[in-house]
């Protein structure tokens, strides 16, 4: 049973870190020395952010963390939209970002469990299989996007790209509603029927679009109004950026 959540809990925090990492390798696009640099640096801030959370936990009257990670999110979506003008500390900093609001979890996961002889051993199979898996869906993703990029253009990405990010919103709107600051609307949608969230297509697309099989209508309203503007302006900076040379010559 260990082995199997351990496998599950690797997939469920590595895998949207490691699409993200493949999105912005394409469009900036990062060298695997520098996505290496980044990868320890946003190791090294998840270890900080579990250290602290102990303390970050007491500001704001005890929603210091639900705080922090709401602003970790919207570091994402703003990060990543200026990446699309190719800016690499932007790209850093949108998947460092990313990093510490996923690899937090996962750290503490792993901590909670690690002491424990019955535990430690599928503890750490099962997050090898499930880091694994994460690189050979990284690897597969990357060569399927690099021959969209040849066939259909960069834009295509900067599609996806935003609907990746956007779906950090959705979390977002969930840390929000726990802390009482957003009312969320009660009224769902039931798209179990169609593909269980669970399944492997389901966590899948969750990862890369952020699918919930039960979405609330003001979740469903934030990611298409999110993803299209985020669509517009990523359109809109990639011409400017194009029209500067123009005008200063």
């Amino acid at each position: 049973m260990m082995l199997i959540t351990s496998l599950l809990m690797s997939i469920n925090q590595l895998l949207p870190v490691v699409i993200l990492a493949v999105l912005l390798s394409l469009i900036v696009p990062l060298s695997q020395r520098q996505l290496s640099i980044y990868a320890v640096i946003g190791t090294l801030m998840s270890l900080v952010f579990v250290q602290a959370a102990a303390w970050v936990s007491q500001l704001f009257d005890h929603r210091g963390l639900e705080f922090i990670q709401m602003l970790l999110c919207i570091m994402i979506f703003v990060a990543a939209l200026m990446s699309c003008q190719q800016r690499k500390m932007a790209a850093a900093l949108a998947l460092i970002a990313t990093m510490t609001l996923y690899l937090s979890h996962y750290m503490i996961y792993l901590v909670s469990f690690w002491h424990s002889k019955d535990t430690a051993e599928p503890l750490i199979l099962g997050t090898c299989l499930g880091v694994g898996i994460c690189i050979s869906f990284g690897v597969l993703l990357f060569f399927l996007l690099e021959s969209i990029v040849r066939r259909a253009g960069v834009q295509s990405l900067v599609v996806l790209l935003a609907f990746n990010v956007t779906a950090k919103l959705l979390i977002f709107l969930d840390l929000a509603s726990q802390v009482d600051l957003l009312d969320v609307t009660s009224n769902y949608l039931d798209w179990r029927g169609f593909l269980v969230e669970n399944s492997e297509l389901g966590r899948v697309l969750k990862a890369l679009v952020g699918y919930e099989a039960t979405p609330s209508k003001t979740a469903l309203w934030v990611y298409v109004i999110a993803a299209v503007v985020f669509i517009a302006l990523a359109r809109v900076l990639k011409i400017k950026k194009t029209e500067e040379p123009v005008c200063g010559s």
